[in-house]
């Protein structure tokens, strides 16, 4: 089968083009694309980096096929951070396996799903909207604060919008470090700053109505 491969950054410059079909066996997964340009392109090194199927994060496992869209994606932010906005499905199984390296010695993972029921009443699904430019400024602001705070290895946030249903998760947060003490402080740390500033809003939707759900500015941010 042959699927459309991208690189961007860093891979591109390696591999010496940012586009390519590529050829690859029935039943491939990300991981035997992965390993088929590693081999077409002996500078080309994919570890540490993260891939999207059709724009959707995806693992090593996730299985391809014909026509598929696979790219490969350096980490953003000097390689040690990864974040956005996607109105895809969040992977926390991929997002974990790129925070992980040998020199942390730990790995904390929040994911915040949609509760249903909620307050009693059962929640169709939630709809989020963002300011799209502001958000992911906002975002980088939060990991920069993390990393003022404690001495972080790798930090992923990503944050659905548009439909989120019961169980699915709305936000994904990743923090590796040497030790577990601040890996937890910073994963707790970051979805207190994103409850705080992130300019994503919520609307939860029911059988009688939907309505959107109000948060808290900072006292000092107020109009």
């Amino acid at each position: 089968m042959r699927v459309e491969v991208r690189l961007f950054a860093l891979y591109r410059e390696q591999a010496g083009k940012d586009r390519l079909p590529l050829e690859l066996p029935p039943g491939a997964r990300v991981k035997e694309a992965k390993e088929a340009l590693e081999r077409l392109f002996p500078g080309l090194r994919l570890e540490g980096g993260m891939a999207a199927v059709n724009q959707a994060l995806a693992g090593a496992e996730t299985p391809l096929k014909e026509g598929d869209e696979v790219a490969f994606l350096p980490p953003v932010s000097g390689g040690q951070d990864s974040y956005g906005l996607t109105q895809e499905p969040l992977d926390l199984e991929a997002l974990v396996a790129w925070a992980t390296a040998p020199e942390y010695g730990a790995v904390v993972s929040f994911l915040g799903t949609t509760r249903s029921p909620n307050r009693g009443e059962e929640v169709a699904f939630l709809e989020y909207e963002a300011y799209p430019e502001m958000a992911e400024k906002a975002m980088a602001e939060i990991l920069s604060e993390m990393r003022a705070r404690w001495p972080l290895g790798r930090i992923a946030l990503w944050h659905r919008l548009g439909r989120v249903d019961p169980g699915e998760a709305s936000i994904a947060i990743v923090v590796s470090a040497r030790h577990r003490k601040e890996a937890f402080a910073a994963c707790e740390y970051a979805i207190d700053r994103v409850k705080q500033v992130l300019p994503v809003w919520k609307k939860e939707h029911r059988k009688d109505g939907s309505f959107w759900v109000e948060g808290f500015a900072p006292e000092e941010r107020r109009l």
